[in-house]
């Protein structure tokens, strides 16, 4: 769990366990390398159970919290890299990478050389925190605990120490300088601790929590002491350091972040994998950013740190709405009916993150879900994302550098990459909704497709049978011993964007029933395209066959190569006023006298057609 790249003007910032680097976004290409004397990585990013033996089969790093609870100890600008070298900060040239200024922290009686703990930009300010708050001193182990701790294996006893150590995950105090001088614009001391996680900057202010971690505050009711009655959470004036407004109560939290857009702060936990102990997400507070009134405060259970997305917050499961915390419905693509807007990953090191229009995560492989399209979770297969989350949208591609060189986990490709926007390529998804039963108003049946995918058009097109994942699958009755399935890949095929639909299906005495609704209703009408594409290079004529829908045979003498012009073309053929209750009945038949001609389906869909398409009013 090192710091994530950073990504600004075409370089992607990574650093390295000595030194950091530039590259160039499009071809990976390093651009300059400048070595650290002391990074200050050791012991907090990695530690004595790191080995450079990259294709061990075996850990070579044990998992420790890392970035997750220290933060990053770099930050790019378009023109600087701040980085922590040692006890100072080293401004570097972000086109050469070479040292153009150090920064020192002030020092004081109580610090002759204060270690550099937060760091941070805003505008033209530097946002350093000075000095680790050492909380294994001011709340030390009980000889109980000492003792158990003394008794433990050595792998458990770092175990231990490694979730238990919260003596870089606050600063002592905030100290605001001139990002290009290094003269000090203000200074402030903390009470207890500014928690790193906790630090949030926006335009003009700058907000923070003065408190114990959550670990901590647990150690300490353990040992029948209270929470303090004055934490604080602070709004300042960037510039100047005045105070614009503090709230003092209901303060729980060890995550701020502040929507510039809406004037809201929200106040959270950072729970996620791999973190200090008792980082438990579940409770909200949002306040109006400009002078802290109360908004919202409500009990919302989360596993990863909450995402400000717009006007909505974004957790590991749901999403809520920033103004008022109630929780974000969606249209079922299916029935039209509200549902809880969910998404789902599966095992993952990492937490989510978010640009505009994706979020991305460890989803097994590397995983994504299109906040555009909604249309479902997917991978990239092949290879995985980092235990530090290294799936980052900027600058026009998504960069996913090698974050794996301490991982037993088995991917074919242990390697740096970055991707960009194909949405003409293939890619499946799951859907982790189940569907309601209710009628349905729009759906494609994708048969023998390797899973889920949803077209311009809105419509969710499944796959049959169900072998991509989770999915909201419709009963589906099919006589699978008269068919036979084939799959190509769609780049093979030729079309109006449909080819990944037509690549797959079944070919043979094709006899199936669609179930559209688990009750039976009222008798409704549909329009029914099916999908073909001639894929066994059959010629003009060799391939005739009939379609029958709900008994009605609607196209005869079908010639896939004839009416699409050419083989691996996709063809389209509409059927409307289709009159159904809660179901269709599909058959495709060899045309009379060509009992060889074996018939192929690649999709269907079906949609409700509603009053105003039947000329009403």
């Amino acid at each position: 769990h090192g710091p994530p790249e950073q990504i600004i003007d075409g370089r992607l910032i990574i650093e390295g366990l000595d030194c950091i680097q530039a590259r160039d976004v499009y071809t990976g290409r390093v651009l300059w390398q400048t070595a650290l004397q002391n990074a200050g990585t050791y012991g907090v990013y990695y530690n004595e159970t790191y080995a450079n033996t990259p294709l061990d089969p075996s850990y070579n790093q044990e998992h420790i919290p890392g970035a997750n609870s220290r933060g990053s100890n770099f930050v790019a600008t378009s023109d600087w890299i701040y980085v922590i070298d040692d006890n100072e900060c080293r401004a570097l040239d972000i086109t050469n990478g070479e040292t153009v200024k150090i920064i020192s922290l002030p020092r004081d009686e109580a610090s002759e050389k204060p270690d550099w703990g937060y760091l941070g930009v805003l505008n033209d300010l530097l946002i350093a925190g000075s000095d680790f708050v050492p909380f294994s001193q001011n709340v030390p182990l009980t000889e109980q605990e000492a003792q158990q701790v003394k008794e433990m294996k050595a792998s458990h006893w770092r175990k231990f120490r490694d979730f238990n150590n919260f003596d870089n995950t606050a600063s002592q105090k905030l100290v605001i300088m001139d990002r290009h001088s290094g003269e000090v614009k203000w200074q402030l001391e903390a009470r207890y601790g500014f928690i790193h996680n906790a630090i949030a900057a926006s335009q003009n202010s700058i907000y923070c929590l003065d408190k114990y971690p959550p670990a901590v505050e647990n150690r300490q009711a353990r040992r029948g002491i209270g929470k303090p009655s004055d934490y604080r959470l602070l709004a300042l004036e960037a510039e100047s350091g005045r105070m614009l407004w503090q709230a003092n109560d209901n303060i729980f939290g060890s995550w701020l972040s502040v929507s510039p857009d809406h004037h809201l702060l929200l106040q959270a936990t950072r729970p996620s994998r791999d973190m200090v102990r008792d980082e438990v997400g579940e409770r909200m507070i949002v306040y109006n950013s400009a002078d802290g009134r109360l908004i919202w405060d409500r009990k919302i259970e989360y596993e990863n740190p909450p995402i400000l997305h717009g006007a909505r917050i974004i957790t590991d499961r749901a999403a809520y709405d920033l103004f008022t915390g109630e929780q974000i419905h969606r249209t079922d693509p299916l029935t039209g009916e509200k549902i809880p807007w969910t998404y789902t990953r599966t095992y993952g090191c990492n937490y989510n993150i978010a640009g505009e229009h994706l979020l991305s995560f460890r989803s097994a492989a590397a995983g994504f879900y299109d906040l555009f399209t909604e249309g479902g979770t997917g991978n990239y297969g092949g290879f995985k994302s980092g235990c530090t989350s290294n799936l980052i949208a900027a600058d026009g591609v998504l960069n996913a550098p090698d974050y794996t060189r301490t991982c037993q986990c088995s991917y074919q490709n242990q390697t740096s990459l970055a991707l960009i926007h194909m949405p003409e390529l293939e890619y499946w998804t799951t859907n982790d909704w189940k569907w309601s039963g209710k009628p349905i108003q729009r759906v494609g049946i994708n048969l023998n497709a390797p899973g889920d995918r949803i077209a311009k058009d809105g419509t969710l097109w499944l796959d049959y049978p169900s072998v991509g994942g989770e999915s909201p699958d419709l009963p589906i009755e099919i006589d699978t011993t008269r068919i036979k399935p084939f799959r190509r890949h769609s780049s093979k095929l030729t079309g109006d964007g449909d080819e990944w639909i037509a690549a797959s299906g079944f070919a043979g005495a094709i006899e199936m029933e669609i179930v559209l609704a688990l009750e039976p209703s009222e008798e409704a009408e549909y329009t029914v395209d099916l999908y073909f594409a001639e894929v066994f290079a059959k010629k003009l004529s060799e391939r005739v066959f009939d379609v029958f829908v709900q008994g009605h045979k609607v196209l005869e003498n079908l010639d896939i190569v004839r009416e699409a012009g050419a083989a691996n073309k996709t063809l389209v053929k509409t059927i409307a006023d289709v009159k159904a209750t809660d179901k269709i009945t599909i058959a495709c038949r060899p045309s009379v006298g060509t009992a060889a001609s074996e018939p192929i389906l690649s999709g269907i869909k079906i949609v409700k057609m509603d009053i105003n398409e039947r000329g009403g009013i």
